[in-house]
């Protein structure tokens, strides 16, 4: 069997039915969001590449089941408030270091 992560910033049961309950394809797409986000920051970003990148996650998260990161990156493209910001890079963290410590 292959071990998944376990973290309350993962909804697994959500991500598994976005990927056909294929437990080997939904952690090469979970190594996969490690390997192109964990030095993100959207602050360092132009305008229009943070928007590409933005449009990339909300999708990305939301079929991985990362329910609470998609929220916050549907609020930053609403507002781009900086606490939402700083949220959503604490969260990430977190999540990519659950991730790597699975």
């Amino acid at each position: 069997m292959i071990k998944l992560p376990h973290t309350p910033n993962i909804d697994i049961t959500l991500g598994l039915k976005h990927c056909n309950q294929n437990r080997a394809l939904y952690l090469k797409i979970l190594k996969s969001f490690v390997k192109r986000y964990q030095n993100l920051n959207l602050n360092e970003l132009e305008e229009k590449e943070r928007d590409r990148t933005l449009h990339s996650l909300k999708g990305l998260t939301a079929t991985l089941g990362m329910v609470k990161l998609n929220q916050l990156l549907r609020e930053i493209e609403e507002s781009s408030n900086p606490i939402v910001i700083n949220n959503f890079q604490q969260l990430l963290s977190q999540t990519i270091m659950d991730i790597i410590n699975m």
